[in-house]
């Protein structure tokens, strides 16, 4: 029996390593960077790659450094859209063979500073008056610092920056110091490029004034009148200081060397692949109307500009495609045994379309609650930068002291706090903490009342508890959206989206803990005349107050968790310096970020609960004691 079973277990073993090192070789991996042009030059040429060579076609999602490494090694087949001046490696990795360049997608593209031309020239249709009438270059921006307020600090100007981790962010944020433009202006960094997109659409779509970094082609700028501000004439010697414009970037078309080798047909009409910015954006544009069908754009855009498929392939490979064109491609029917067979068809830009009228209507209502919360922000702020580093490390070594009864703990503490400020990342921390602490205020001012109402409710509690579970099985990522829509970018939505990610465990121990009171005790209280407001604050409360301090701490971690991710709509601090890591795949930066976000999460946790576990054992100890009079 034992031989039977080994010798299962040895076949299968064989099986998955057979199949596992079979690749397959008719799959081609396309990179997907994560912006809208890459994606529509994947579907032309994945279209293409179906119905020419019979290939099949899928991408992987990647930021631009990881894509370009996952090439280099071969996990990723062809990237049809490669910013090459903004990859620091390029030219290495092709000298070294490991990717090969196959020839220029585009080189017609631009980049830098851009405002909506209404700021300039007005708009009478939209009823916009022009608030800055002689702006025209980046230096100019130095006469309008009122007509861009920052929304955290409206003494200063905003300038929105590029992402994170891109080569041009390191470019622009020189520009925004040769130009002195730091003295009045606040250099914001959007966190990511669909962020930065939000804030332009939402800008654009209120009509009001923003300046931020842009590039072409993009949807954006297909669809919306934006102006690119004038520089200094490019020059390769200085425009990496930020001291001219940018040059057009060649976008290039690159596979790896395995691609290269075992698909040299397909790898030649890469090499023919060449379209222009006008083109992209034509593409991009057409994608918004057909709500992000990015094969329905190739095909337009193959239709279209019928020309493309003869500067392409051949005569008989272009008509080939023309065919598949006419009768809408060689897909087939649908295998309804392997396939769902029906489809929902539902109107999600008319959502997307209602949600932004709504924020565009109630505007006034999300900046107040904004405000709220910046000021929330910077008096946790204030606070926290009035403690120099050395007090706060003395002071977190007491409080470990005073939490754990010892005081080689409270020194461990100190010790761990110290290494975070030998890390560079002191001023980071702090903002990182001002985030945390502003969303556990907030999480404990709407928690704490609604655990205890569906405490006392079952009917509250049936109808809160479906929404508790959504909001705690909700991907994180989900609450960027909204946040970002209607409080825009920076350290309130991340606020606001921490809360909604934290609030949950609060609100479940809360409720949890005063059902969980001894209802004798409660029917006491209740016969010596408590009123019930008497009884929750003076008996229920007290007895479930353990739990309701482990909701706290649980939310408090929780929050802790979530800052990192809202790094993305633009939270400066720790989060930020991770997620620039990640962007450019600098693995010691990261590393040591979120080295600083464990120990600052380590800390507030046990700091929490030693002092919550130690004021329960006080109370158990009194308890005892009264008790042991008692009986005497």
């Amino acid at each position: 029996m034992k031989k039977r079973i080994l010798g299962f277990l040895t076949a299968a073993v064989m099986l998955l390593a057979g199949c596992s090192s079979q690749q397959p070789t008719d799959t081609i991996v396309f990179a997907d960077c994560q912006w809208d042009s890459i994606k529509l030059h994947n579907a032309v040429a994945g279209l293409i790659a179906e119905e020419v060579y019979g290939l099949s076609w899928t991408e992987v999602p990647a930021s631009t450094p990881i894509a370009f490494q996952g090439q280099a090694q071969g996990e990723i087949d062809v990237t049809t859209e490669t910013w090459s001046d903004n990859i620091p490696d390029y030219q290495s990795e092709i000298d070294k063979g490991n990717i090969i360049e196959l020839g220029v997608n585009f080189d017609d593209n631009a980049q830098g500073f851009y405002v909506p031309r209404y700021v300039i020239e007005g708009d009478p249709e939209r009823g916009i008056e022009p608030v800055a009438p002689d702006l025209r270059t980046v230096e100019d921006l130095k006469k309008y610092v009122d007509v861009f307020p920052d929304d955290e600090d409206p003494t200063k100007g905003r300038i929105y920056g590029s992402i994170p981790g891109w080569e041009a962010d390191e470019i622009m944020y020189q520009k925004y110091l040769y130009y002195g433009l730091d003295e009045d202006f606040i250099y914001f960094r959007p966190g990511s490029d669909s962020a930065l997109s939000a804030a332009f659409t939402a800008a654009y779509e209120r009509g009001e004034p923003i300046v931020g970094y842009y590039w072409d082609p993009t949807w954006l700028t297909g669809q919306y009148d934006l102006v690119l501000l004038e520089d200094a004439p490019f020059d390769p010697d200085r425009y990496m200081y930020g001291e001219t414009a940018f040059p057009a970037v060649r976008i290039t078309v690159t596979v790896s060397r395995q691609m290269a080798e075992e698909h040299p047909d397909y790898c030649e009409f890469l090499s023919n692949y060449h379209t222009s910015s006008a083109l992209t954006a034509e593409g991009l544009v057409y994608v918004q109307e057909a709500e992000g069908d990015y094969t329905e754009a190739a095909k337009m855009l193959l239709t279209a500009h019928d020309e493309l498929l003869d500067e392409w392939l051949s005569e008989e490979d272009a008509n080939t495609v023309r065919e598949a064109l006419g009768t809408g491609g060689s897909g087939g029917g649908t295998n309804w045994f392997l396939d769902f067979p029906f489809s929902l068809n539902l109107d999600v830009t008319a959502f997307d379309t209602a949600v932004k009228n709504f924020a565009a209507q109630f505007s006034s209502f999300f900046d107040a609650i904004k405000g709220v919360l910046t000021g929330l922000i910077n008096g946790v702020e204030t606070i926290l930068n009035f403690f120099p580093w050395w007090l706060m490390i003395l002071l977190v070594a007491f409080l470990g002291w005073k939490s754990s009864g010892k005081i080689h703990v409270g020194l461990l503490y100190a010790a761990m706090l110290f290494i975070v400020g030998m890390l560079g990342l002191w001023d980071l921390m702090y903002e990182t903490l001002a985030i945390v602490l502003a969303a556990v205020v907030t999480s404990l001012v709407l928690g704490l009342p609604i655990g205890i109402l569906i405490s006392g409710s079952d009917r509250a509690n049936q109808i809160i508890r479906p929404v508790l579970d959504t909001m705690q099985t909700m991907p994180v990522f989900v609450y960027l959206i909204p946040a970002a829509l209607f409080f825009g970018l920076g350290k309130a939505p991340a606020v606001i989206a921490t809360t909604i990610y934290a609030i949950v465990p609060v609100i479940r121990l809360t409720s949890h803990g005063i059902r969980q009171v001894d209802k004798e005790v409660v029917e006491a209280a209740r016969s010596f005349g408590s009123t019930r407001f008497q009884c929750l604050w003076k008996v229920q409360i007290p007895q479930a107050l353990p739990t309701i301090m482990t909701g706290v701490n649980q939310t408090l971690m929780m929050a802790m968790a979530m800052v990192v991710t809202c790094s993305m709509i633009g939270a400066n601090g720790l989060g930020m310096e991770v997620l620039i890591g990640v962007n450019r795949t600098e693995i010691g930066r990261g590393l040591l970020a979120g080295i600083a976000v464990v120990i600052v999460a380590i800390l507030m946790d046990r700091l929490t609960q030693g002092w919550f576990s130690k004021k329960k054992e006080q109370e158990a100890k009194e308890h005892g004691k009264r008790a042991k009079g008692g009986r005497r």
